[in-house]
Order: structure tokens, then C-alpha cells, then sequence
């Protein structure tokens, strides 16, 4: 009995293993016959959906149309998807490489078609779900439509990327490609921004360009009240420009290198190691992984403090509400200062609201401090034996200089402005406002208090935090803490006599202290010309003048109410000095310079008489 029961089984596995192997001749026959023939065609015609999907996207959320044309649009829109899908299941089933191989290189293939495959079967029990009483099934369903519609862009431009290696262009040094970056979502952003369905009123062009700039840089200035301005529309458009802005290289690259393209070359992690001044390659990965972590923890966290309040006089509810919070949990801690209150954070329900404003504050100081900072102190904290996690002569300088301009800007505020903006105020309020300030002058943006009623002294002393602004890879601008710290140090020591510049038992790099010296007197080149450039032609007061360029430059976003009001010319100014200020000038100079070539010798040393 056991020896038939033995023999009936090798003979099921001889049976398995032949439908098995006569399964992937099938296959192999379907994918060659597809490759010969019939892949020129498939291939156009997806492209074509990929074509057809922006269109009609564009063209539903951006345009307004004849009810005529709603029938066609969806027609078009189910088309698409279903091609979508069937195009990736037939990859998937009929592919010539091991299934395991062909997951890993296109994993954003299966996430899109198993989350399109999802909404289809589960889409009126998702609608029911999220009905809660205030989302309506209308509502519900565009957003399905939206989803769907940007999974099949996304899936189109990652086989785009993948074929054609868009960004793998080895030619192109990491700073010309941060640089193009920021201009390339500019453009976007600008053409968004300019749909019909994206404006409650009609925007001059210029004014539409700065906003794009102000919201890409993460600055805030803008000439125009984006809440008047813009329907939900064109605010979520703002949103996503903040968020694409505060992470910058971090998100365009990794997007491209990695997400789009399945999987990252040795090239794309030298890329990246390039772009966020890593020195080991096998950190690259790891850094971006924790960036995506912290990002999606701390906004979400924030939203949900920012929800829970926000003061009752604000007179928002539901879907308003929800959106308040996040909108305001993005732009704060992007330190982009923008706001869809009619005064910002000045309005009188927020005078009793505080908790609120140093929830705004505390999501300030971890977007500007940056993310290496945030993570290693966050190691240091949760580390049974902090002896083993050290913190870099990087943190400590951030940590020590932020912390100092903090104090010190509080400490400034709270005496300089006794008499002008903190007049009539409680004992606690001149506390409170006096360190939010500090706060949000180092590129935040945010205003508790009338900005243009402030005294002399404390505009002139802002000029200091806002030009020395946040940290490297953070989301804010100015000349970077590191950048001051690195550069009055190596002063000091020049002073003493020290040729070299040693910081808690380390040396820095001579090529630290150049960078450092070139960045500040770039910065001041260029807020030099465009207070030059701005006099010219405007009639405002020297100081407002000079606070709008270094508030632009710093991407703060301060201003001492002029912004709404500057010409044309000048708008142009403020926009290239904010662009400047985010990507910066060193940056772009060596995106465009040619290189030099390398000799095998040197001249004889001079010595040149300065200082």
C-alpha cells in the first residue's frame, strides 16, 4: 500500500512537472511572438494612453467644459486604465525572466496595478467607508478617478525612465542637475497654476511665477493672498510645490534614480552620495529611507496636533478643517511660511491659541535643523548606551549655532522691541512672541505680530538670522548654520596664529573652509546687487528694501508689507534672489562653469598682501 501510494505521488510529480515546463514553452512562445510582432504596437498605444491620461487630467481638473464632454472624458479615462492593467498583467504573466527577478525591477508596476485593482473591486466599499457623514460619494469618486489617473502617468514616465535611462546622464555634474531640477518644477508648477479651474480670479503671469518661485523655494513671500487667490485646486498645487521644494534634491533624485527606475545603478547612488554630501556610498540608501520615515512622521504628527487645536474661532469644520492642518503641517515644517489664513498666524483667534503656534514652531525647528541632525540626536535618545552613538562634529555644530541664534534672537527681540510690536503685552506674551520670532526668522516666515510696526534695531538685527537662515539638508535657505559656524572659526584661528581648523578632536577639510568663505561672500555679492537693482526703480524705504532682499534670499518670508506692491522688475529681483537663496549661488556657478583641466605642476609660491 505505501509502495502505491509512493508511486502515485512520483507519478503526480512527473505530471506537475511536465503541465509546469509545457506552461513556460506557452509563455515563451507568447512573450516571443509578442517581441517579434506585436511590441511596436502595444508600446505606441501605451504610450498613447500615458498621452491621453495627462490630457484628459488636465483637462477635467484644469479646465471648464460642456457637460457634453463628461460621457467622452470617462470614456477615455476607462480606456486607459484598462489597457494599463492589461498591458502590466501581460508583462508580469508572459515575461521571459524569473518572476523574482522581474518583481524587483518593477515594483512600481505591481504597487500601481495592485492598487488600481483594488479601487476597482473595493471601490464602493471604500465610498461607503469614507462617507463619515461629509465626504459624499461624488466626492470620493473623483479622487478614485484622480488616483487612477496619476498611478497611470506615474507607471507611463517610470517604463519611460527606465528605457530610455533618462537619468542616468553620466555628463551632467550633481549641481547642474539640482539646478534643473528646481527650474523644471518651477515650469511646472507655473503651467498648474495658470489652469482656469486652479484661479478664483484672473492672476497676471508675473504674479503667478512668483508665487510658483515663493512656494518651490519654500520662502513664502507672495504678492498675492493665496486663499482669494487660488480654489482648493490651485492650493493643493501650492501644497505639493512646498513639499517638492522643502525636500528638493532629495525627493526629484531619489524619485528618479530609484523609485521610477526600479532599481538604483552604481551611478545613481554616486549621484546621490554627490547631492547629499555623503562621503560612504552604501549610506545613500539608508539616508533616503530614513529622510521618507521622518518626513511622513512628522507632518502626519503635526496635522493631527494642528487639527486637534485649532482654535473654535476659526469657524472650520470637515473636509475645510482637515485641510487647514495639513496644509499648515507641510508649509511649517518645509519653513515655507505660506498660510491660508487672511492675516497668517497674526489673526486675534491665535493670541489665545498658543499651543497651536508652538506646534508651528516645534515643526519649524526639525524642518530646519535638518534631517541628519534630527536623526542622529533621535539615536542618541532612544540608545541604551548612548556611549556608542556619537554625534558628528556636523550635529554638534548645527545643535550649538541654532541653539545660540535661538536664545539670541529672544534675547534681542524681547528687549529691541519693548517699545514698538511688544508694547501692551503681557509678561509671558513678550516671552512667547519674542522666541517665536527667533524661531521663525531663521526661513519659517510665519508672523504673530505686525512685522512692518517693528523698530530699527531688530530689522537690522534680523538681517543676521535671516542671512544665516537653517541648516544643510534641511528644508530651509540662507548661507546654512555650518557655513557661519566653519567660517568664524577659522577667523579665530587665523587670529591665534593656527593654520589649520580643528573642531571636537577634528580637523576640517581645507575644501570646507573655501566653500564656506566663497559661500558667504557670494551671498553678499548677490544681496548687494539686488538692493542695487531694487532702488532703482522703487520708492520704498531703504530698510524695507533691504529686509525684502534678505528675507527673500534667507527664504524666510518676512516682509515689511511692500511685497503686494512692488513692480515688475522687482518681482522679477525677489523671484531670482529666492531662487538664488534655495538652490544656492555656488551651486549654480558650478553647475555652469566649465571645468578645469588638471596639470601635473605647480608655479612658484607668491605671497599676495591682503586684509
Amino acid at each position: 500500500m505505501f509502495w502505491k501510494s509512493d508511486r502515485e505521488k512520483r507519478k503526480l510529480t512527473i505530471w506537475v512537472y511536465r503541465i509546469l515546463r509545457y506552461l513556460l514553452n506557452i509563455r515563451s512562445a507568447i512573450h516571443g511572438f509578442h517581441f517579434s510582432y506585436t511590441r511596436p504596437f502595444t508600446r505606441g498605444l501605451f504610450a498613447l494612453c500615458g498621452f491621453v491620461s495627462i490630457a484628459t487630467l488636465t483637462l477635467e481638473y484644469g479646465f471648464y467644459f460642456n457637460s457634453e464632454w463628461a460621457t467622452a472624458i470617462w470614456l477615455l479615462n476607462s480606456f486607459a486604465i484598462n489597457y494599463l492593467l492589461a498591458y502590466e498583467i501581460f508583462g508580469l504573466l508572459f515575461t521571459n525572466e524569473p518572476y523574482p527577478e522581474y518583481i524587483k525591477t518593477h515594483k512600481p508596476e505591481i504597487i500601481i496595478v495592485t492598487l488600481v485593482l483594488l479601487q476597482k473591486f473595493f471601490e464602493q466599499d471604500i465610498i461607503n467607508y469614507l462617507q463619515l457623514g461629509e465626504f459624499g460619494t461624488d466626492d470620493t469618486a473623483l479622487v478614485f478617478l484622480s488616483i487612477n489617473q496619476i498611478f497611470l502617468v506615474f507607471s507611463n514616465l517610470a517604463r519611460l525612465v527606465r528605457n530610455t535611462r533618462i537619468y542616468n546622464l553620466k555628463k551632467l555634474n550633481p549641481s547642474l542637475i539640482f539646478f534643473f531640477s528646481f527650474a523644471s518644477i518651477g515650469v511646472i508648477g507655473t503651467a498648474l497654476l495658470s489652469l482656469p479651474k486652479a484661479q478664483k480670479v484672473d492672476l497676471r503671469l508675473i504674479d503667478v511665477i512668483f508665487t510658483v518661485v515663493s512656494a518651490t523655494c519654500v520662502t513664502g513671500l507672495s504678492t498675492i493672498s493665496v486663499f482669494d487667490s487660488f480654489t482648493t485646486l490651485g492650493q493643493i498645487i501650492i501644497l505639493c510645490l512646498i513639499q517638492v521644494g522643502g525636500l528638493g534634491l532629495i525627493t526629484l533624485t531619489t524619485f528618479f534614480s530609484i523609485f521610477l527606475a526600479g532599481q538604483a545603478s552604481v551611478n545613481d547612488k554616486l549621484l546621490m552620495k554627490d547631492l547629499l554630501s555623503e562621503e560612504a556610498i552604501g549610506r545613500v540608501k539608508k539616508i533616503i529611507r530614513q529622510i521618507a520615515i521622518q518626513t511622513l512622521i512628522i507632518e502626519g504628527i503635526g496635522a493631527l496636533l494642528l487639527y486637534t487645536y485649532l482654535p473654535t474661532k476659526a469657524n472650520l469644520f470637515g473636509k475645510e478643517k482637515i485641510f487647514f492642518s495639513v496644509f499648515h503641517s507641510i508649509s511649517a515644517f518645509c519653513n515655507a511660511g505660506f498660510s491660508l489664513f487672511a492675516n497668517g498666524l497674526a489673526e486675534s483667534m491665535f493670541q489665545d491659541g498658543k499651543v497651536y503656534l508652538v506646534i508651528i514652531m516645534t515643526l519649524i525647528l526639525f524642518g530646519g535643523i535638518g534631517f541628519p541632525v534630527v536623526s542622529e540626536v533621535f539615536k542618541k535618545i532612544i540608545s541604551t548606551d548612548t556611549s556608542n552613538v556619537r554625534l558628528s562634529v556636523f550635529s554638534k555644530l548645527v545643535l550649538i549655532i541654532s541653539f545660540s541664534f535661538f536664545i539670541l534672537g529672544a534675547i534681542h527681540y524681547y528687549f529691541l522691541e519693548a517699545n514698538h510690536t511688544l508694547k501692551g503685552l503681557s509678561e509671558f506674551d513678550k516671552i512667547f512672541h519674542s522666541f517665536f520670532y527667533s524661531v521663525t526668522t531663521r526661513t519659517a516666515g510665519f508672523n504673530t505680530l505686525d512685522i512692518s510696526k517693528m523698530g530699527t534695531p531688530m530689522v537690522f538685527f534680523s538681517f543676521l538670522l535671516m542671512w544665516v537662515g537653517a541648516s544643510p539638508n534641511s528644508t530651509g535657505g540662507g548661507i546654512k548654520t555650518t557655513t557661519f559656524a566653519v567660517s568664524l572659526l577659522h577667523i579665530v584661528d587665523l587670529v591665534r596664529g593656527r593654520n589649520r581648523l580643528d573642531i571636537f578632536k577634528r580637523t576640517i577639510s581645507p575644501a570646507s573652509i573655501s566653500r564656506a568663505s566663497a559661500t558667504i561672500v557670494l551671498s553678499l555679492f548677490v544681496i548687494f546687487i539686488a538692493i542695487f537693482s531694487m532702488i532703482l526703480v522703487e520708492p520704498f524705504a531703504f530698510l524695507d528694501i533691504c529686509f525684502e532682499v534678505v528675507s527673500a534670499f534667507g527664504t524666510v518670508g518676512l516682509t515689511r508689507g511692500i511685497t503686494p506692491n512692488l513692480s515688475f522688475t522687482s518681482k522679477i529681483v525677489i523671484s531670482l534672489v529666492m531662487f538664488m537663496g534655495r538652490v544656492g549661488v555656488l551651486t549654480i556657478l558650478i553647475a555652469f562653469a566649465p571645468k578645469s583641466k588638471v596639470y601635473n605642476y605647480r608655479y612658484p609660491v607668491e605671497y599676495v598682501v591682503v586684509g
